[in-house]
């Protein structure tokens, strides 16, 4: 038997079996979450995450979660050689900084606010009106 299971001493079974393992671990290498997974594998999600406390199944369980981002990567890096578009592609994600064709902006709400705020204490303003208040502030600026 699996030891990753254990076993039980009498009692009600466990839900936790070799057939439910199986299962998950299928459930987890197609990279289903815990919801789907535990649902394929016939468990509620409080019974897995009860059974995580088990160091060594939540070991397999996350090893087979990594497996489709691995392989997708694996897949990626070997097509990479013959294919220049998907080399940019992946380039333009991993290393934004240097290879992304858009500019990313962080914007602060905050200072947003406080130039509106002070807008407004420097003049009455209709806000009724928003397309004309919009024009007079590019205006000013």
């Amino acid at each position: 038997m699996n030891t990753a299971v254990k076993r039980n001493k009498g009692g009600r079974p466990t839900a936790i079996n070799s057939a439910v393992v199986q299962k998950l671990l299928e459930a987890f290498q197609l990279d289903l979450p815990v919801a789907e997974a535990c649902k394929y594998a016939g468990i509620a999600k409080q019974t897995y995450y009860n059974h995580c406390k088990n160091k060594e199944f939540l070991d397999k369980m996350e090893r087979a979660k990594m497996e489709a981002t691995l392989k997708a990567r694996k897949t990626v890096i070997e097509k990479m050689e013959d294919d220049g578009g998907l080399a940019l592609k992946y380039l333009e994600r991993k290393r934004k900084e240097e290879f992304s064709p858009r500019i990313e902006q962080n914007v602060e709400v905050n200072s947003i606010l406080a130039l509106v705020k002070a807008q407004e204490e420097s003049e009455t303003v209709n806000w009724d009106d928003t397309q004309s208040h919009l024009k007079a502030l590019a205006e000013k600026h």
